[in-house]
């Protein structure tokens, strides 16, 4: 054995594989064979990891539950090997559902090929559509699209080896459904909303894992149709279905994912049989009669087609015929068209999805009776049915007013009319693919029947000739035909002969008339289907509110109950006599008011399944989200209607909000293309947000008090900021973007509360709905420097403002801090509440302020006559009992210059040129030497006080013989710093500065001077 190590730099990471050198490497898996061997299963391993734990698959029960689909629960691995948390962990297929089950039968060999990683191709990245071809390639990534519009990327068939393939966006991934696509990585990565292969059948792709660094993780909201087989880990996490089967060393589903087992290997298909019908029948040349060539299982249903080959061949009854017949696609055949032999054959075939019907009309130039011979090769299949006869003259009817394209097609309810012709060549001679009208004019008994499929449906054909009333379809009536035509003339109906039938499905209506001694009945196939299809409560619309004020329905994210209708005609809906078959406008509430038209429902001949579709309706330009129905993407959706679940509730999710308009339809019923059960769109909301939550909370406080980015605020003084964020969401716990863009009067609004709310200048104007941007964030952005917390006021003092100390509040480094409870309380015109299923209109802040009641103080001083001296400053908070030091503060400016001062003695009634000067601002609180008291030069001996201007409002300047300097502008306006000095109100804090104050013997001493001490304050 040959070990082989490959390093690779960039991302620092080794695998190692072992290969036998002389062995023939393993060709690609192209055969259900040849994968049957690696994924006999949905989920198994090829590795016995010695009780390590293999497969781990979590979620609850109900809810974001994760399970395996497998037949019998049983799954590929060892005994003891795997961790299963939910106790419902794999479904059989047949409704049964509990653990899964190891069977250590189902391990399979590891897989060994030779890898091809050479990168010479180059790399993709693209965030576009884009088609790729089969190639050697270092990285794809593909990422882009929107909800509205998924980015397509086509894979074409063939074998890939990509190092790194990363999927992103919102990317639906396209590969063949006939020819296989075989994918070999190193890594593969995906995220987001990825659709692979959705249209497509999981046994055509095949993605492999190579080396022991080879894991493979799936997450977002995916659907993959593939087989996955890694040589290491793969992990299933979120909204991910995969349909298919999985193998891996390790496999891990969480949280929502599942495996569906979707193969061959695992269901095989039931014996299939070819069939032709009708097995035999009559007609004229000229109209050919029509023959459907199908492959059914063997409960009679048809199969899905697989692109299968089928040749037809024709031969006379009759021994030694050489009359051949021909073959049209719709009926329509023309002389030159039938002369060859080798018109008497055909190859086609079978639709690649869809069901496998094919339909073609045989013709002849001849009265001759035909034996038809259909084989499938591919399946081994051969049958021969027969005879078909062409007969010379015939009664046809020839129906009119049909809707989508055929005259065959036609409404369940509404009535069309129909004509008689008698039709062929009279002595029956001739090429017969000309016939015309014979025209005779005589009354004809005419006797009718009709048969019905579904045969549960309780309708039959009705038909009602001019003057009289409806009646059944299985009596004589005697029908007057002028020039060969009852019920109009040769070219047009007049409306005196009509059928209608009651209910969807497949009708045959046969008419037989003896004429001139010879029996003729004829045979006319006529496919009904349901007038309009809309999404209703089950009888009624559901709600459907946009911007009513009263107009709420339901909580984003949460599970309602609808019903997909497929109803009879309504004649209100459809104008003109027979109308054209769709709604002229949408009138849900009509439409639901109706009964189900009770035989839309799939059976033997047709399938019914409705398809569901949706946009936003409100507001405009909203966000589409998820949409879920019966927990598949919508766009996935369809509901396959029987006779079980036809008056049974659908599920429905939004993860948004507003209102959504849903359209309920249906193409090609009976795989006739263009017959589709056209929508009635209705509107259902309006949707709103499941609860609120406080996702942020700033206050931003001044810099350098506390640190350099601020960390405490005075009261009375600006927070720098403040921001408040509230973020709307679904019951999902997903953000609801759509919120930002409803009508202001339907958001909720915000108003501050609690014990201290008042305190704060915040308003509920300032918490009003315009805050919402543009997705699902409430966000104040009006708050800079313009929220203070309020000092307590007090009883004032000789007419000024005076304050109260309290606090401090939510001061970490104080034990007598008082701890706040600020909260926003919301309201709106919806329900609102701040917890998910609950009633809750208020919620705490993320974070409280810690602010504090400030003063500055300044000292009294003295000094000699003459002489400039230092005032002391420092910055003070209430720390709950008295002031200390704010020695965290580094933010205090101050300028000298902006004082008032008052002459104490000897004269106060004059104004000394005395003065403050300096500037500077605090360290930890204090300045000592920055503020300068300046003396009069004029006076030897005075004291005088200083205010020093913190704010343009104090009340010394009311006082007299108070002289002002100048008035404070800028960083030196810090009114916070206040206080009640002498009782008279919050003032700017003073100094008393005494000049002349003496020691020793610095001067004599006369008998009888006052104030020698010049101290008084």
């Amino acid at each position: 054995m040959n070990r082989i190590c490959i390093y690779f730099i960039s991302c620092i990471s080794l695998f190692c594989f072992s290969m036998d050198a002389n062995a023939e490497p393993k060709k690609e898996l192209n055969m259900i064979d040849d994968m049957c061997q690696y994924f006999p299963s949905a989920a198994q391993t090829w590795f016995d990891g010695g009780g390590s734990k293999q497969l781990i698959v979590d979620g609850e029960k109900g809810r974001n539950r994760s399970y395996i689909e497998t037949p019998n629960r049983k799954v590929g691995f060892p005994v003891g090997s795997m961790n299963l948390r939910s106790g419902n962990t794999c479904d059989d297929g047949n409704g049964e559902s509990g653990d899964c089950i190891a069977d250590p039968a189902l391990i399979v060999p590891q897989l060994s090929i030779s890898t091809e990683f050479t990168g010479v191709d180059g790399a993709i990245s693209e965030f576009s559509d884009v088609t790729i071809e089969p190639g050697h390639y270092t990285d794809i990534n593909v990422t882009g699209g929107n909800p509205l519009d998924y980015a397509q990327v086509t894979l074409l068939p063939g074998t890939y080896w990509i190092n790194r393939f990363n999927i992103g966006g919102y990317t639906e991934i396209h590969f063949s459904n006939i020819e296989k696509t075989v994918i070999h990585i190193e890594q593969l990565g995906t995220s987001g909303y990825i659709l692979y292969n959705h249209n497509a059948e999981p046994d055509n792709l095949l993605i492999i894992g190579h080396g022991s660094s080879s894991n493979m993780l799936v997450a977002g909201a995916n659907i993959l149709k593939a087989h996955l087989y890694s040589e290491n880990n793969i992990a299933l996490n979120g909204n991910v279905s995969v349909y298919g089967a999985v193998t891996a060393k390790t496999l891990k589903l969480y949280s929502d994912s599942r495996i569906i087992g979707q193969s061959e290997c695992i269901n095989p298909s039931n014996d299939i049989q070819l069939v032709i019908t009708p097995t035999s029948g009559k007609g004229l040349a000229c109209d050919g009669i029509e023959i459907d060539f199908s492959l059914v299982d063997t409960n009679g249903e048809v199969i899905e087609g697989k692109g299968q080959e089928l040749q037809v061949t024709s031969e006379p009854v009759a021994t030694g015929d050489r009359n051949s017949a021909c073959w049209s696609d719709d009926g329509n055949i023309t002389t030159p068209e039938c002369n060859h032999a080798d018109d008497s054959r055909f190859e086609t075939v079978f639709p690649s999805s869809g069901p496998a019907v094919v339909t073609r009309y045989i013709h002849s130039k001849f009265l001759n009776s035909y034996n038809v011979s259909a084989s499938v090769s591919s399946e081994n299949l051969t049958t021969t049915e027969g005879p078909y006869e062409f007969i010379a003259k015939a009664i046809s009817i020839v129906p009119s007013e049909g809707v989508d394209g055929s005259d065959s097609n036609q409404v369940a309810g509404r009535s069309y009319p129909f004509r008689l012709k008698i039709r062929g060549k009279e002595n029956g001679n001739g090429n017969m693919l000309n016939c015309h009208i014979i025209k005779e004019t005589t009354d004809i008994d005419v006797t009718f029947s009709n048969s019905v499929l579904p045969a549960t449906s309780n309708e039959s054909i009705e038909i009602k000739k001019e003057g009289s009333s409806w009646a059944e379809a299985n009596k004589s009536l005697s029908i007057s035909f002028v020039n060969g035509v009852a019920g109009g003339d040769e070219n047009q109906a007049d409306g005196s002969l009509q059928a209608r039938l009651n209910d969807a499905g497949k009708a045959k209506l046969t008419a037989s008339a003896n004429i001139q001694g010879d029996t003729f009945t004829t045979s006319e196939q006529f496919y009904f289907r349901p007038f309009t299809a809309a999404l209703c409560d089950q009888s009624s619309t559901l709600p459907s509110y946009t911007d009513e004020l009263n107009g709420a329905y339901l909580t984003s994210g949460t599970d309602f109950n609808a019903y997909l209708k497929a109803v009879n005609w309504i004649k209100e809906l459809d104008s003109g006599t027979y109308g054209n078959g769709i709604p002229d406008h949408d009138h849900p509430s009509l439409v639901c008011s109706q009964t189900v038209t009770p035989s839309y429902i799939t059976h033997s001949e047709g399938s019914a399944k409705l398809s569901l579709s949706s946009q936003v309706y409100y507001p405009q330009s909203g966000a589409i989200g998820v949409i879920t129905v019966d927990g598949q993407p919508i766009a996935n959706f369809n509901k396959e209607v029987t006779n079980e679940n036809q008056n049974l509730s659908t599920k429905i999710n939004w993860n948004e909000v507003g209102t959504l308009s849903f359209d309920v339809f249906q193409n090609d019923y009976f795989n006739r293309s263009g017959f589709n059960i056209p929508s009635t769109t209705s509107k259902v909301g309006r949707f709103y947000p499941a609860y609120f939550s406080i996702t942020n909370t700033e206050w931003d406080y001044p810099q350098n008090q506390g640190t350099s980015e601020g960390s405490f605020v005075y009261m009375d003084q600006f927070f720098k900021n403040v921001d408040f964020q509230v973020t709307a969401y679904s019951a999902l716990d997903s953000e609801v973007t759509n919120y930002a863009q409803f009508n202001n009067e339907l958001k909720s609004r915000f108003s501050l509360v609690g014990e201290y709310a008042s305190r704060l200048n915040i308003s509920d104007v300032d918490l009003d709905e315009t805050h919402w941007n543009d997705k699902a964030v409430w966000q104040v952005t009006n708050l800079d420097h313009a929220v203070m917390w309020s000092k307590k006021e007090g009883v004032p003092s000789f007419g000024n403002r005076t304050t109260v100390v309290d606090g401090p509040f939510n001061t970490s480094e104080h034990s007598s801090s008082e701890i706040t409870s600020l909260g926003l309380k919301i309201s709106g015109v919806d329900p609102v509440t701040f917890i998910k299923d609950q009633q809750s209109a208020e919620a705490e802040l993320l974070s409280q302020p810690d602010v504090r009641y400030g003063r500055m103080v300044l000292d009294n001083v003295g000094v000699a006559s003459g002489q400039s001296v230092s005032v002391p400053l420092r910055v003070e908070y209430w720390d709950g009992q008295r002031f200390i030091l704010s020695k965290d503060d580094d933010a205090v400016m101050f300028n000298g210059s902006y004082h008032y001062k008052q002459t104490i003695w000897p004269e106060s009634d004059k104004e000394s040129t005395a003065k403050l000067m300096g500037t500077g601002g605090t360290t930890s609180g204090l300045n000592s030497i920055d503020l300068i008291a300046e003396p009069d030069n004029h006076q030897l001996r005075e004291q005088i006080r200083f205010w020093l201007c913190l704010s343009e409002v104090s009340p010394q300047l009311s006082e007299k013989h108070t002289y002002c300097e100048s008035k404070p502008s800028g960083l030196y306006l810090q009114p916070w710093l206040q206080f009640n000095w002498r009782g008279k109100g919050d003032e700017d804090p003073s100094t008393l500065v005494t000049f002349g104050v003496y020691r020793g013997n610095d001067r004599v001493i006369f008998r009888g001077e006052s104030n020698i001490i010049g101290t008084s304050n």
